[in-house]
């Protein structure tokens, strides 16, 4: 019996297939030895993280992890199993193991692509430990679905779990408090709504008074008096249809706009670690189709759902009042039509999930070609790419056309169901008027009624389908609007003292990842207008350390104070305020040479941009520009040079005029030219300023009044140039390898 195999994106696939075929001879050893193989998962990643291909086996009595041969690395019983977790980490996640006995084994790694089937990994082995042992008899499939690639899972990127009833009616009931402030809308609507539904019930009972009391009466003035009424009953529909309408695309378009706002307002104020997790480009998708699905189910679906519903009860009400008889006829097949449905309902809803969920991919390759596009060209990827994407677009294709396969199944069934209940009234009705038991208008508007009926329960599948998109959308908006803010405030915020003050590193240790530490007690003390550099090899968490001072990150131990208040209880604005970055790469948006340099002060005036570009040694290129300050930078930056970009990020900085500066490598991607500019900058910058400059070029920092080393997350060495160089310790290593 085939094993499975978790899915992987599909730029690994074919790695799956090819660890998949080499142990074909380990699942027949398995056979021969009484164990069935339950499912396996490979990765080309080992559970260290190189690029060592694994395979991790599920066996009745115990799970296996393999190499690329198939050889056994490791063991672990069932019996010995506790459970399974997911551990993220900014650049992936490992799924970890707890034994019986407290102990943790990683079994498995992978980069952020793979997540969604590491969490199927994780899943499979709950089932497994779960399992009773009398399953185990059943086919290896009934213990673990079978997936392919561009399924929901409980990925990174927020897919998240099943959509359960109960997370459908919370989705719903977060839409009904967006509808709140439209009470007085929503009560017209529903007015407009009722009496709607009344004037299209009328037609067909006009239809038969217009037989049995003119045609079959010879009665040319009740003939026409009818035809009139019939004629402004239409006319009113139409009048009502556009007036409710018109209230409920209004209610749905200001509704949407709110929920637009509350996501992007959310968006700002998730905390980095989130998007470090998670690809950006999909939250594009997130903010226009989802909000775009909610849209119209707010602004006719679900006025049309009771519209529907209202119709069809009183649809109903009218057959069983003009004949009881055939009414019951009808009423006897519905429940053939119910029992469909139900069959097709869940196939019809999986398939839509998947084919979001391929579109969803294709949007996050898309985004990140396009953002490595100048990559892409460098290296002449451009066949390769054009590849890739063919590859997810098939997919997105493949499903899209799954799905509406079985919607065309779908459609023509209902269709005959219709013209055969329909010519079965017919026939059974037409009985009764020649037998004299029933009028010819009788059966004509029964007849009418009953396709009307019919109709609408064709077009309530049509609705039932775009409600559920619209509620899998509104829970995958709830799932984001439900997630935790940037870090909170501890007690009540303290502002941070204005003048100067010392900065206290108290034992500080972090890590990106629980277990795996970055830094380790840091203790170090920068005094009010000092100027410390920091160094130390790459990755000895230099960077870190500023990201910790920024508050993007809260320490995992001890705690970060300026003037003496801790900074998890410093008031958020008043510590963006205090502290200014200047970070490695310069971000510049797309927008005028002025308003990236203004974009942290809002009341800037033109007179201290220009001031603050001249401090800057950036005033002397943008004169030259064609519009100077008004000249537009496009989207990153791109029309200028990475030093020139780098001078408007430090008038930024010195138009925000902070008390601390931290400067992360900020000349070590310009020529040497540009850095004595930029460096004369930033001597400006720092006067009077306490300052904490990061940088692999001891020549920028050897005028500092302290210098810090790390190495491996600790501090290692800190004193002057002159001290630290005379010690023969790690700086002097770094002086003497950097030629100094």
């Amino acid at each position: 019996m085939a094993p499975l195999t978790g899915s992987l994106p599909l730029a690994e696939a074919s790695e799956a297939r090819e660890g998949r075929e080499g142990h074909e001879g380990h699942e027949g050893r398995e056979a021969e030895e009484g164990e069935v193989l339950l499912g396996s998962w490979s990765s080309p990643m080992s559970e260290t993280g190189r690029m060592e291909r694994r395979t991790i086996a599920l066996l009745v009595s115990r799970l296996e992890i393999r190499d690329g041969d198939g050889a056994c690395l490791k063991r672990i019983d069932r019996h010995q199993t506790a459970e399974a977790t997911i551990r993220e980490t900014g650049g992936g996640a490992w799924l970890e193991l707890t034994r019986q006995d407290g102990g943790v084994v990683r079994l498995a790694m992978c980069p952020l692509a793979g997540l969604g089937s590491l969490a199927e990994l994780r899943d499979m082995i709950e089932r497994w430990v779960s399992a009773s042992p009398n399953s185990w008899a059943e086919p290896p499939l009934a213990l673990a679905e079978k997936r392919t690639f561009g399924e929901r899972s409980s990925g990174l990127e927020g897919a998240g779990e099943k959509l359960t009833w109960r997370r459908r009616v919370k989705a719903l009931y977060g839409l009904l408090s967006y509808a709140a402030p439209h009470r007085k809308a929503i009560a017209l609507s529903v007015a407009a709504l009722l009496v709607g539904v009344g004037l299209e019930t009328l037609p067909p009972y006009l239809m038969k008074l217009m037989i049995d009391e003119g045609v079959m009466r010879a009665s040319m003035s009740r003939f026409g008096g009818i035809v009139a009424l019939l004629a402004a009953v239409y006319a009113l529909q139409a009048g009502f249809r556009v007036w409710r309408s018109s209230i409920s695309i209004t209610i749905g378009n200001r509704m949407m706009s709110h929920i637009r706002k509350d996501m992007f307002d959310k968006l700002m104020k998730l905390p980095v670690r989130y998007y470090e997790q998670r690809a950006t480009a999909p939250f594009i998708g997130r903010i226009q189709n989802d909000t775009a699905w909610v849209q119209g189910f707010l602004s006719e679906g679900i006025s049309q759902l009771a519209a529907a519903v209202v119709f069809t009860a009183a649809v109903f009400a009218i057959l069983f009042a003009i004949d009881w008889r055939l009414a019951l006829g009808v009423l006897v097949l519905l429940p053939v039509c119910a029992l469909v449905v139900f069959w097709l309902w869940p196939k019809i809803r999986s398939l839509s999930n998947r084919t979001w969920n391929t579109q969803y991919w294709l949007q996050k390759y898309i985004g990140e070609a396009l953002q490595g596009i100048r990559v892409i060209k460098a290296f002449h990827r451009e066949e390769e790419e054009k590849r890739r994407f063919e590859r997810y677009n098939e997919e997105s294709v493949r499903r899209a056309i799954d799905q509406q396969r079985l919607l065309q199944w779908l459609q023509p069934g209902i269709n005959l169901a219709v013209s055969g209940g329909v010519a079965a009234v017919w026939l059974i009705g037409g009985r009764f008027v020649i037998e004299g038991t029933a009028s010819l208008g009788t059966l004509v508007a029964f007849t009418t009624y009953l396709a009307m009926l019919l109709g609408q329960l064709q077009w309530n599948m049509n609705l039932a389908g775009q409600a559920n998109a619209s509620i899998a959308a509104a829970d995958r908006i709830f799932d984001l609007l439900g997630g935790e803010d940037e870090l909170p405030v501890e007690g009540v915020p303290t502002p941070l003292p204005k003048d100067g003050s010392d900065i206290a590193f108290e034992g500080v240790s972090f890590g990106y990842e629980k277990g795996r530490e970055i830094l380790h007690d840091i203790r170090l003390t920068v005094r009010p207008g000092e100027k410390l550099g920091i160094t130390g090899p790459t990755g000895a968490g230099k960077s870190t350390l500023l990201q910790l001072l920024g508050r993007f990150y809260d320490p995992d131990a001890g705690s970060i104070r300026i003037g003496g208040v801790d900074l998890r209880s410093a008031e958020p604005a008043g510590l963006r305020r205090h502290v200014g970055i200047v970070f490695q790469e310069s971000f510049l948006f797309d927008g005028t040479i002025a308003d990236n340099i203004a974009y942290g002060v809002e009341d800037a005036t033109p007179e201290r941009i220009m001031e603050a570009a001249r401090l800057a040694r950036a005033s002397a290129f943008i004169e030259r520009l064609p519009y100077g300050y008004d000249t537009r930078v496009g989207e990153r930056g791109v029309r200028l040079s990475g030093g020139e970009k780098q001078r408007i990020s430090i008038a930024r900085t010195l138009l925000l005029n902070p008390a601390v500066l931290l400067l992360d490598e900020a000349t070590s991607s310009v020529d040497q030219e540009t850095e004595r500019d930029i460096q004369a900058a930033i001597d400006y910058l720092c006067e009077g300023r306490t300052t904490i400059a990061i940088a692999h070029r001891l020549s920028t920092i050897r005028g500092a009044d302290r210098i810090a080393v790390l190495d491996k997350g600790r501090l290692v060495e800190l004193g002057t140039h002159e001290e630290l160089a005379a010690r023969g310790g790690l700086y002097r290593q770094l002086l003497e390898a950097g030629g100094m």
